[in-house]
This record gives structure tokens, sequence and C-alpha cells, in this order.
């Protein structure tokens, strides 16, 4: 079974994408429009290590009328477009899978709309980033339930819709949309949801068929996001915080279960050895940025005592966590201190019963103040090694098959891992009766452009000048391939489809495939918005 699409062989003539530049340059100015090569290989480029086609240009609308302009001006002259948010793809979301492809780059539709307190609703461009968005409501006293992304300083609010991102907040990116304004493959300007009769005042997103869902996990195949709005609720006044730690992933998987089905934490979440010694090796912050995350603790503390306690349990570090070869952490939401208390004793008599230690919480504390991971660290390790994760999503009863199926075959593979240098980290993570598991695979290699531009100076000062490796580089890409295909048996589930997983085949003869076949030609006829995205 295949999971990457192929590159295609159509092309785009070019008169046609000279006439459809020039347009773009008196619709954006020409500031807008970029055709370096060096920009059109970096924009191209994602995190899957997966060579399709480099963009011909990359376009920057700054409203929905620019967008509006340029869809019609790409069906004139026939040039196939495909949005851009944060460029935090691993699964070919926004590479050009034609030549002549022109990609969108929606980072500078980047503004906060509306923050309305009385109404209980937000709404904002696709450019904004989940931490603009969260630094934004922060003092207002209300909040998105879905955070964001770990990589939401630079992952936007548009990339993870067209993605169904997971994230912070224990919950679904679509659970608080209202709805969204998207830009039809003909140019037509579509409200969905509440939008749909008060785009201005969206209420009700089930007054009539919702097209919202259509356009929630559709890469980008089915239109351009321009404005989502989404329900705000009432930041909880309390949170009590837990981390245990585990020896074994069997008993770990058990506990991660248990938890979900106790149904009052606000979020699960587990690492391993890899990422331990990622955050017991942190080097103490600037004073600005110790600051900034003393500040945010008592901001999230129910007392200032309780604020206090959390940051002497920061100080302490996290080096305990290099004992342990697991460690789970919950954090519990609630509007009275008496209530998350409550419910996190519960949670401890039910971890403590499957053989967990309870250790300070600090990552819970920390990644509660902070939640946003510095993008120069994500997709780099410890020791220079490129990686990307996959992930895989499945129902409680089966998480233990599948992480018992993921380890047997990277055991399968050790002597081939082994001889290039290539290892695994995996976080595991459960949300609304789900479980995440989410396998990262590194390798030894040069940083690719993308890697390389998100990297922190002192990554790009150690690791910038790395050797390249091909061979190595081709063997984790086919791991990876591989790991999906063997696992699709089990009917996971993926977050983040773009071009990668086997969307087609999970579907394919099913009533809505063809639906959906039928819809994108409906639209789409042409085939110019992100062809091959969901492998269509």
């Amino acid at each position: 079974m295949s999971s990457t699409v192929e590159p295609s062989e159509a092309s785009v003539s070019p008169g046609a994408l000279d006439d459809f530049l020039a347009d773009a340059a008196r619709i954006l100015g020409s500031a807008n429009v970029i055709r370096t090569e060096r920009e059109c290989r970096l924009y191209s480029t994602d995190f899957s290590e997966v060579e399709l086609a480099t963009a011909a240009a990359i376009v920057r609308p700054h409203s929905t009328g620019d967008v509006v302009a340029l869809v019609k001006a790409a069906n004139r002259h026939r040039v196939p477009l495909a949005p851009r948010g944060g460029g935090m793809s691993y699964t070919l979301g926004y590479v050009p899978a034609r030549p002549g492809m022109v990609l969108l780059d929606m980072t500078a539709m980047n503004r906060i709309l509306e923050i309305n307190v009385e109404d209980l609703r937000v709404t904002v461009e696709p450019g904004v980033t989940w931490k603009q968005l969260h630094e934004a409501l922060r003092p207002t006293g209300y909040y998105v339930p879905f955070v964001g992304t770990f990589s939401g300083e630079r992952a936007t609010v548009g990339g993870g819709l067209g993605n169904n991102a997971v994230g912070h907040g224990g919950t679904d990116i679509g659970e608080h949309l209202l709805g969204m304004e998207v830009v039809l493959p003909d140019g037509r300007v579509l409200q969905t949801g509440a939008r749909a009769h008060a785009p201005r005042e969206p209420i009700v997103r089930g007054y009539g068929p919702d097209f919202t869902g259509v356009f929630v996990h559709d890469a980008g195949a089915f239109g351009i996001k321009t404005q989502a709005s989404f329900r705000l609720v009432r930041r909880p006044r309390a949170t009590a915080y837990r981390t245990y730690g585990f020896s074994s992933e069997e008993t770990l998987v058990k506990a991660i279960c248990a938890a979900a089905r106790l149904g009052t934490a606000t979020e699960i979440f587990s690492f391993g050895e890899y990422h331990h010694r990622l955050f017991a090796g942190q080097p103490k912050p600037p004073p600005t940025e110790a600051a900034a995350l003393a500040k945010a603790v008592l901001a999230n503390a129910p007392s200032r005592m309780r604020g206090l306690m959390h940051l002497g349990t920061l100080a302490r570090g996290m080096r305990f966590l290099l004992r342990w070869p697991y460690s789970l952490t919950v954090t519990v939401d609630s509007h009275s201190v008496r209530g998350a208390d409550e419910c996190a004793r519960e949670i401890d008599r039910v971890m403590q019963g499957l053989g967990g230690r309870r250790l300070p919480p600090s990552l819970g504390i920390a990644l509660r103040a902070q939640p946003f991971f510095r993008i120069g660290t994500l997709m780099v390790g410890l020791d220079g090694a490129s990686s990307f994760p996959s992930n895989f999503s499945v129902p409680l009863s089966r998480a233990q098959e599948l992480v018992a199926e993921a380890r047997a075959f990277f055991e399968e593979n050790a002597g081939e891992m082994r001889r290039h240098g290539v290892y695994v980290a995996t976080i595991f993570i459960s949300w609304k009766g789900i479980f995440g598991m989410e396998p990262i695979i590194f390798w030894p290699d040069r940083l690719n452009a993308l890697r390389f531009e998100t990297a922190l100076p002192q990554i790009r000062e150690a690791f910038g000048g790395q050797q390249a490796r091909p061979e190595t580089r081709a063997y984790a890409v086919d791991l990876r391939r591989r790991l999906v295909d063997r696992l699709q048996h089990l009917a996971p589930a993926h977050f983040q489809i773009g071009k990668f997983y086997p969307y087609r085949e999970a579907v394919a003869g099913h009533a809505g495939w063809d639906l959906i076949g039928d819809f994108k030609k409906r639209l789409d006829p042409a085939g110019l918005i992100n062809p091959g995205a969901l492998g269509l």
C-alpha cells in the first residue's frame, strides 16, 4: 500500500504562469509576489523529506478580497494554487504536487478581527498563530478550549483547521468552531455554520445544513480559509497538576486509558526517555523569559500561595524524570480548587493502583504556563538529528494492540536502524475517549532548508554544517512509510492527512469517498486547488 502521493507530470505553460503572476502583482503589489529560487525552494519544503515539485512562485494575500482576486486569476490562466500557513507540515500538506504551482502564503492575513466577551466569540484570519490567539485572549479571562498545537508559536489557525490539529486543551479543534469564511475554487465566498446566516454575529452553527465540517481536515483541497469564528469559554479558576512515573510501556498504556475513562482529566499525555533528557537538560532561561514564565504560572494559579508553590516545584528542575523510562502527566481543570483537587485525588488512587509513582508535576505546570514549544527544538534532535512524527488514533480498547504492533515493527527493524543511526521516541496522548500515539523517527543528516530556517541560532551553529546522508534519509522515509502501512489493519485515524496518509485507501468503496470526489469535481473541476491533497 502506498501512503504518499506521487508527483504529477502535469504542468503550466510559461505564458500562462507569467500572465497569472502579472495579475497577482497588480492585485497585491510586486513586493508580495516572490519568485527567487531560494524562497520558492524553502516554501516548497516541509519536514517530510519527500520531494515532489518546487513552487513557481509565492504570493502573499492580505485580505479576503485579495484571495478572491487571486483564485479568479488562477482560473483564468489555469494555474494551480495551494495555501501555506506556518509551514509546520510533515505530510506534504502544501508541497506542490505539480510543476508550475503557486503557493499562497497566508501569514500576512494575521489579524484578530474581533474578541467579543459579551457574546462569547472570537473571529480571526487564518494566519493568526495559536500563540498569538492565546496571548490576546489571556487578559479577558476567556479562551478557546482548543488552545493550540505544541508548534503553536508558528503554526496557524488556518493550518490547524485544514489539518484537524491535535494539541493542548483536551478537545477537538472543531468543537467550539462556530463557522468559517472560505473562498471556493471558483472565487465565490462561502460562509459556513453559524456564519451562513449571520457572518458578523454567528451564534447557532446548526441552523440548517452545516458545511463547516467539510472544510475541517480538507488539507486545503476544497477552498481557501479566510476567517474562522470560535466560541469563547470562561477559563477554569483552578487546575490540579499530576505527573506519575511508570516502569513499563504496557502499564503506562493501561494508566492512560484508565485516566481517560475516569472522564475528569482535561489533558493526558506521556513522554519517554528521549523527551525526559530533553526536558531535564533545558538550560536556565534568561531573566526576561524566567520572569514571563513566573508571571504566567502565577496568573494560572487560583491563589498567590498556590502559584508560589508551583514556582517552587519548577525551581527544582526536571532531572527527576531521568530516573523513569515513562512519565504520564495529567491536568484537571475546575471552577473551584476543591473540585480540581478531588478529581486529582481520584486519579492518584487509580494511577498508584497501577504502579505509578507520583512525581513533581513540573511538566504540567510549565506547559500550561507556556504551552508552545520553541520551534527550533521541535524538528531537530538533541544530537542534531533530523526528525519527523507520524500519528495514529484508535479507541481505548485498541490501545495496547496499537502500541504492541508498533513496538514489534521497530524491534523487527532494530538492526538496520542501528546501522543507519536511526532511533525513535514516542509520545502518547488521550482526549475524548481517543488513544493517540506519535512515534517520532530521528536520523543523522544535514538540516533541510526548513529545519535550518526554523532552528535556534545555537542549533544552526552546532549542526548547520552537518554532512548530507541521502541513504540514511531514504531509509528513514521508507521506515516511516512502512510503519504507516503496517498499522493500517487496525484502522487508525490520522491527523494532518496532507498528501501522505492513505485516506483514499481507508475510505475507498464507501459512499463517502464517492461523495468527496463528486464534491471536489463540483467545486474544482479543473483541479486547481492543492491537487493531490487527500489523495484527490
